[in-house]
């Protein structure tokens, strides 16, 4: 395989991982919603394993790009727009994915500011009915 190929294939698989973790990413809105414990920490197991595989691709590609003149050097025309292309839409689908992380991160914290809302109502509501002694 030679090296235009190896970088091309390489890069087209982790863009594929990258959409899948996207998927994945567009999904927990549900489940952080219904609060499934099981369903988060399936959905983090899965996140988990995209990334160890993203991580192997990346050491694949370590070579390559440590010699990327080299090898963009013996890229053909199409070669190299096919390597381009594959680069921007990787761009374009991390730019979703971290939109869509920070989008759940919110819902979370927005979640929880609510649950500590709630229990601080109940504290209170507590602590009113033991001063009166009321229970």
């Amino acid at each position: 395989m030679s090296a235009a190929v190896a970088v091309l294939d390489r890069l087209r698989a982790q863009l594929a991982k990258y959409r899948e973790m996207v998927g994945i990413v567009a999904a927990q809105r549900s489940v952080f919603a219904s609060m499934d414990v099981d369903g988060i920490l399936g959905m983090i197991e899965r996140k988990r394993a995209i990334l160890e595989e993203i991580d192997a691709l990346e050491a694949l590609l370590a070579p390559l790009k440590a010699d990327w003149a080299n090898v963009r050097s013996k890229l053909s025309p199409e070669e190299s727009r096919a390597v381009e292309s594959t680069l921007e839409e990787t761009q374009q689908v991390l730019k979703e994915l971290v939109q869509l992380e920070d989008e759940g991160r919110a819902l979370l914290e927005k979640r929880r500011e609510a649950n500590s809302d709630s229990l601080d109502h109940l504290m209170k509501k507590s602590r009113a009915r033991g001063a009166y002694g009321a229970r």
